[in-house]
């Protein structure tokens, strides 16, 4: 999720399941401000549900941990390496600095794949769509990610 998004979005989302479920918590306490305790359970598990999607913003955005952002900046920091390992390759038609570039991804534990939609578009070693982490679980917030952008 974009940063951006996410924090215009987590007050509001905080905010409202705080609300709903310190009321249906105080409902236990018959303290009821729900006409029956179907409803006041009803909003404890609605308050739960706005803190967990308040939690996985901050997990699937770049604040939350490196992950697309971090990939992006691997991809960024492997370009540059190469092409100063091999500066007389630049503006070549050779695969030198491409595959290169795959193989320094790979010493940084990222796969290259090509199944994401914007890889597709341009099938190059920069494109930081065309890698995903190897370790699941983040190659699975990656994944994530991904389908939003």
């Amino acid at each position: 999720m974009n940063a951006d998004f996410g924090t215009f979005l987590a007050p509001f989302t905080l905010l409202i399941g705080g609300a709903l479920v310190a009321l249906g918590l105080l409902s236990f306490l018959d303290l009821n401000y729900f006409k029956t305790k179907w409803q006041s359970k009803i909003a404890l598990v609605l308050g739960l549900v706005f803190l967990l999607a308040t939690e996985t913003m901050f997990l699937t955005s770049s604040a939350g941990g490196r992950y697309l952002y971090g990939q992006n900046l691997d991809v960024t920091d492997c370009e540059y390496e190469i092409e100063r390992a091999f500066p007389q390759e630049r503006g070549k038609r050779s695969e030198v600095i491409a595959d290169n570039i795959r193989l320094c991804m790979d010493r940084l534990d990222y796969e290259w794949t090509t199944n994401h939609p914007h890889c597709q578009e341009a099938l190059i070693a920069t494109n930081s769509f065309c890698y995903l982490p190897k370790k699941s679980f983040n190659r699975a917030i990656v994944a994530f990610q991904m389908k939003f952008e």
